[in-house]
């Protein structure tokens, strides 16, 4: 390839992924042509894009970089795509864990990296079963509430005790 057209290449790279925070890596070798267009349909649909990328290129752009660890290019070999999100990393590893649930065995994920660190291949499949933020706060919401539905109860429950022990020394006094 001619010097020039690597130029472009390497700074399409670059400006492809500046801002990312995170991305998944897989090697997408054995999806037909069909399943790499319904994989990329899908992942437009949840807001990942997946992009194939020149592996002697990459390498040279993200080990420029200086947040992004070295060991991250050892993810660069053979057939290699790159999910990115805006949403972030885990975005992508939830999009492509979806996809994986009905495509068994069809592409091997690498690992990837979010905020600096490099990820296993284990690490990006926890990473997908965390829940969305929408579902966080409403679970941290719940358990913030929780403690209060039992407040009128516990509050009624201490009226009455209180009323007992009132008449418990009404009745002691009205004896002596």
């Amino acid at each position: 390839m001619s010097r020039e057209l690597n130029d472009i290449i390497t700074k399409d790279i670059e400006t492809r992924f500046a801002g990312m925070d995170g991305c998944v890596v897989f090697d997408y070798q054995g999806l037909s042509a069909g399943d790499t267009f319904e994989l990329r349909r899908r992942l437009r649909q949840d807001g990942v894009l997946m992009n194939v990328v020149q592996n002697r290129l990459s390498k040279r752009v993200f080990s420029e970089r200086e947040d992004i660890p070295g060991e991250f290019t050892d993810l660069f070999r053979g057939p290699t795509a790159l999910l990115t999100s805006e949403e972030g990393a885990l975005r992508a590893s939830k999009s492509i864990s979806n996809w994986l649930k009905e495509n068994k065995d069809s592409i091997e994920i690498r690992g990837g990296l979010f905020e600096g660190k490099v990820l296993t291949k284990e690490e990006v499949n926890a990473m997908a079963k965390i829940p969305d933020k929408e579902t966080l706060l409403a679970q941290t919401a719940g358990m913030f509430l929780s403690p209060v539905q039992f407040l009128p109860s516990a509050a009624k429950s201490l009226v009455s005790h209180l009323a007992g022990c009132a008449k418990a020394r009404h009745e002691e006094l009205s004896d002596s």
